[in-house]
């Protein structure tokens, strides 16, 4: 059960971090706009498939935890957790050599939820029992 888990954190970790260098793409095709010193395509990858592994860990133990209801349980502390990290992005403070500050919070905040997104998305071509 644990490869399977382990396994679907890996899916969802590289869906989200596709996910996540395609928006930062669009974004820069957008407005012009790169944040190359923050947020790169390697510390995206990073950072998703952590997230994703971090979760896969949750799920496994939700599930031996709350056997009966463990999934509701698990989607709302996951999704919790991702409104919950939205505040580090806008709490940081860029350096002064960046170029319109203001724009990173629209780059980097909606990249918190992909982990979530992915994760709901890939879950059910996992039959995890």
């Amino acid at each position: 059960m644990f490869k399977k888990i382990f396994y679907l954190g890996i899916c969802a970790g590289i869906f989200s971090s596709v996910a996540c260098i395609v928006y930062d793409r669009i974004y820069f095709f957008a407005f012009e706009i790169e944040f190359k010193k923050l947020i790169n395509p390697g510390s995206l990858i990073a950072v998703n498939l952590f997230a994703c592994l971090v979760a896969g860990i949750g799920y496994y133990f939700f599930k031996k935890w709350f056997k009966r209801s463990f999934e509701k349980i698990f989607n709302l502390v996951f999704t919790l957790l991702s409104f919950a990290s939205i505040l580090a992005p806008l709490a940081i403070s860029l350096p002064l050599d960046i170029k319109n500050p203001e724009l990173f919070p629209g780059l980097a905040l909606p990249m918190h939820f992909f982990p979530a997104i992915a994760w709901f998305t890939v879950k059910p071509f996992f039959r995890i029992e």
